[in-house]
């Protein structure tokens, strides 16, 4: 299991969000931190992972947004969709957006998960904890 935290940051469009290791246990997953915003699993295993994040828009806005599980060097995990939020319900507040999926990396190579926004305006992430546990 691999808990990763992160607090008070801006996020841009495209971004990777980085993290701090909280904790770490078993061999499975990895991560660095020369290389913060990927963490890299054994293609070999399944695993689950959980996102919690309070963010809030800079301003408030009527646009749409989307979180993204990528993978790294294939692009965005295929099975699982990503997570679709509205700017608008922000109005300068605090929004708590959790999510949980079951990933399968199966690749030849090790890969490397991250998470990445996709949206015309940066969020400000408040506080976000990451977990991703070997089936």
């Amino acid at each position: 299991q691999l808990a990763g935290q992160r607090e008070g940051m801006l996020w841009n469009r495209g971004c990777r969000l980085p993290w701090r290791l909280r904790v770490r246990r078993g061999t499975d997953i990895f991560w660095d931190s020369q290389s913060p915003t990927q963490i890299r699993l054994n293609p070999e295993k399944s695993y689950t992972v959980r996102y919690t994040l309070n963010v809030r828009g800079l301003h408030p806005s009527e646009e749409a947004g989307t979180i993204l599980l990528k993978q790294t060097p294939f692009g965005a995990f295929t099975e699982t969709p990503p997570l679709h939020f509205t700017l608008k319900l922000f109005d300068d507040k605090s929004q708590t957006l959790q999510y949980t999926a079951v990933l399968h990396p199966r690749m030849a190579s090790e890969c490397e998960l991250s998470l990445a926004l996709d949206a015309k305006s940066a969020l400000c992430v408040e506080q976000a904890v990451l977990d991703v546990t070997t089936l």
